[in-house]
């Protein structure tokens, strides 16, 4: 690593998920500069609290979705012209176009969280929620983009992803090979402490999150309580908000410093995630390093971490809102929970920082 001069490229830092907590591990284990579109009130400090090395933003924040895109080309295209004094670059997320501003003999990494979606598998998905007279521009703009992605992936020297079923849609769709290198968890930051009375999800308020089933089988308990984790710019909020707003057991919280955030982890019964297809999620295994056990479908990345009736339970792929009732109701009681402890615990130590540290050290 002496004298590889490294930079880390990250589109955003919105919120405090976990592919922002997986940039400042992998900032921190090679001690790499870092550049981002811009970091926002809602998301890490990392100037003052995390990251001893540079940071750069290159623009001003923006929310509204089809200009934040558009914004966040024109900037990479056009203002990051200092990578020309790196070695090494590792691109995250939607920051591609940037290549074009490195040198040919530098190294170009993209870790791929997955290309992007609403350009391949779930298209037509994005497509039907643009109103009828805006699908001509969307469509204009998705082709250009895509273009501009797969001529930019072209040019990467090696391509991470985070899960086998990243890398089987990388493949699928691009016909690029890719090496998976999972995410890490921060052992000492998700820990049990105790188990409470309720259960807890901590995914987006996102259509492909499907926290309304979530909401709908809980509408079916109401003397079972969950915990909602949001944040104030989600998509669907105001459409889950009023599926819940009679029912008293679910609690919708939202933490924009992360104040009691782990502290609503660690007191669980257990975490719920039922996204679609997803191409990987932290939360799951940071819910099994707290030694709380997770409910997800049986699809997918998660069969890749989580273990069946050990470490959490995988409801059938064509599920219905009633297996997850059935499901919480007869393998989540409290008392089958804490038997699981210890296999979550173990389980998470596969996805150490320690063992990230040192597969990133060795590809960079």
């Amino acid at each position: 690593m002496k004298n590889n001069k490294i930079i880390i490229l990250h589109d955003t830092f919105l919120y405090k998920w976990w592919w922002e907590r997986l940039m400042i591990m992998m900032q921190k284990a090679l001690k790499s500069d870092l550049a981002t579109w811009f970091v926002s009130k809602w998301s890490f400090d990392l100037k003052r609290q995390w990251v001893s090395w540079k940071i750069i933003e290159i623009s001003s924040e923006i929310f509204a979705k089809w200009f934040r895109h558009i914004k966040l080309k024109w900037a990479f295209l056009f203002k990051t012209k200092f990578l020309r004094d790196y070695d090494t670059i590792i691109f995250s997320w939607d920051c591609l176009s940037a290549v074009r501003n490195c040198n040919k003999d530098t190294k170009k990494i993209y870790y791929c969280h997955t290309p992007p979606r609403y350009l391949y598998d779930l298209r037509w998905e994005y497509l039907k929620k643009v109103k009828w007279y805006l699908k001509p521009a969307f469509e204009l703009i998705s082709f250009i983009f895509k273009i501009m992605y797969e001529n930019d992936i072209k040019k990467m020297d090696l391509i991470l992803t985070n899960s086998k079923n990243t890398q089987t849609r990388l493949k699928k769709f691009l016909w690029y090979e890719s090496n998976i290198l999972y995410p890490p968890v921060r052992l000492d930051e998700f820990k049990y402490i105790e188990t409470w009375d309720y259960y807890l999800s901590f995914a987006r308020l996102a259509d492909a999150k499907r926290i309304d089933n979530i909401v709908e089988a809980f509408k079916q308990m109401p003397d079972k309580k969950i915990i909602i984790i949001y944040w104030e710019n989600d998509p669907q909020k105001r459409k889950i908000f009023d599926l819940a707003k009679w029912y008293k057991n679910i609690i919708f919280k939202t933490f924009p410093w992360n104040v009691w955030f782990y502290e609503c982890v660690w007191k669980c019964i257990a975490s719920i995630y039922i996204p679609i297809d997803e191409d990987f999620w932290m939360s799951p295994v940071e819910s099994m390093a707290a030694w709380k056990p997770v409910l997800w479908v049986n699809e997918w990345w998660l069969k890749e971490t989580i273990i069946h009736k050990k470490t959490g339970y995988l409801i059938p792929e064509w599920w219905e809102v009633n297996d997850i009732v059935n499901a919480i109701r007869k393998y989540f009681t409290v008392d089958k929970c804490i038997q699981m402890r210890k296999d979550c615990e173990k389980r998470a130590k596969d996805f150490s920082y320690k063992e990230f540290e040192k597969q990133i050290k060795t590809y960079v």
